[in-house]
């Protein structure tokens, strides 16, 4: 919509669209995805309310102008524009994004959508939020939920919420949602029932769904929580994928360009690779592994081979140092991470991303679900071909549950304070350890 309308009035005031004009579009564009990406079209933009959507529109919008102008000064470029069409695409783009946005926002209310595509939800607990919660997802197009869980009587919780489904126990709740692939979690309790709460989503950390607490404001600094609006409701999101909506399209659009890329550019390098493992030890040249992937669904990770073939415990046991099962090549290959360059195909196939989590082989992410805290939650983006803790230095053998919990950190850490920057940072660091080695690839 920004530089929809620079163009749109370029064109109408007859001015010549050149390269100054071209080069103001696209800055304005890549100011505008850095500015504009966090517009939900599910929470209220009213511009009577502080911070709303419409409030922060305009705000960034002055952020955009003036930093425009900033570059002009720095660039002297500011003599090759028409002062008449800036000034009119000035004061004219926050109404064209305040409606584009409330249009958008209608539209996408009034799409129908089938319950099959619908996120399934489910409360745990009741009291008169969760009623309150439950009369605004009911009549939702985003979300579907199956029922709710307490372990109180009914004096208590005020008659549990009618028209909604009770399906059991709290306690039984995880084990529910991993059971029936529950994509959204809600826990709903009051004041006094915060230490409960932060139990329950250390039993939801073995599960991949999303997790929100709707909401008890005590609890915010604990659960490292941000503040979100479902349906008009406040709730605290606990854990949430930072790539749903229009921020998961644009990860998707870069994964695919850089993936190709890095394919097409490396083509010697993989050959070279390929020829190394098949003339230098017997065996094929590539290994596949089942992973876990987003959501903890399942997939075949691609690597070059650097194991002996049919070597024991391949499938379980971590490579240590001077482990007898790697050959020469292989050795090189980890040592460089040469043996992940297949891992392209995976991010253009749509099964991982080139910054994330690294994939965990099936046997540990079994075996650690269940000694670290919230593992599971690294699954709510895709498994990434390098990430945030391997470039801090925790790449390879975890030969202990607190070598792994410090993995899960960084996984976590990078999963909340996701931004284009950060990858371009981890792309760029990964890069570095490759030409220098890495003592901990082995």
């Amino acid at each position: 919509m920004v530089v929809g309308n620079l163009y749109l009035i370029a064109k109408i005031m007859g001015v010549n669209f050149d390269f100054a004009y071209q080069m103001l579009l696209l800055i304005s564009a890549l100011l505008s995805y850095l500015l504009f990406r966090r517009f939900d079209l599910t929470t209220t933009w009213s511009l009577g309310v502080p911070w709303s959507q419409g409030g922060r529109i305009l705000i960034n919008w002055a952020w955009h102008v003036g930093a425009l102008m900033f570059i002009g000064l720095l660039s002297q470029y500011t003599s090759y524009y028409s002062l008449r069409v800036l000034l009119i695409w000035f004061f004219t783009t926050p109404m064209v994004l305040l409606t584009g946005h409330l249009l958008a926002r209608y539209l996408f209310f009034w799409a129908p959508l089938e319950t099959s595509n619908k996120r399934s939800s489910v409360i745990v607990f009741a009291n008169e939020s969760a009623r309150i919660l439950y009369q605004k997802l009911n009549v939702s197009t985003l979300y579907h939920v199956e029922g709710y869980f307490e372990d109180r009587d009914d004096d208590r919780t005020g008659g549990g919420i009618p028209g909604l489904a009770f399906l059991g126990k709290a306690r039984v709740a995880a084990q529910y949602v991993r059971d029936h692939d529950i994509q959204v979690v809600f826990v709903v309790l009051p004041d006094a029932g915060a230490r409960r709460a932060i139990n329950m989503f250390d039993e939801f950390g073995n599960t991949t769904a999303s997790l929100y607490y709707v909401p008890d404001f005590f609890v915010f600094s604990l659960l490292k929580a941000q503040l979100r609006e479902v349906e008009g409701v406040p709730v605290l999101q606990v854990a949430e994928t930072p790539f749903y909506g229009v921020d998961g399209i644009l990860k998707q659009i870069f994964d695919f360009v850089f993936s190709f890329f890095a394919v097409i550019g490396l083509i010697p390098v993989i050959l070279a690779v390929a020829m190394a493992v098949k003339f230098t030890s017997r065996g094929p040249v590539f290994f596949k592994q089942k992973r876990y992937g987003l959501n903890g669904k399942r997939f075949w990770v691609y690597k070059f081979r650097s194991m002996r073939v049919n070597a024991p415990e391949a499938d379980k046991r971590q490579a240590t140092k001077d482990d007898d099962r790697i050959t020469p090549v292989g050795r090189f290959i980890r040592k460089t991470s040469l043996d992940e360059l297949p891992q392209f195909v995976n991010v253009l196939k749509g099964e991982m991303s080139v910054v994330g989590p690294r994939p965990h082989t099936v046997a540990h992410n079994e075996h650690y679900r269940r000694e670290v805290k919230q593992y599971m939650m690294r699954h709510k983006v895709k498994p990434g071909v390098t990430g945030w803790a391997q470039v801090n230095g925790l790449r390879g053998e975890t030969a202990n549950v607190d070598r792994m919990e410090e993995r899960i950190r960084y996984d976590l850490e990078y999963i909340r304070n996701w931004s284009p920057l950060l990858d371009v940072k981890i792309i760029f660091l990964t890069v570095w350890m490759m030409v220098r080695g890495d003592k901990n690839a082995y």
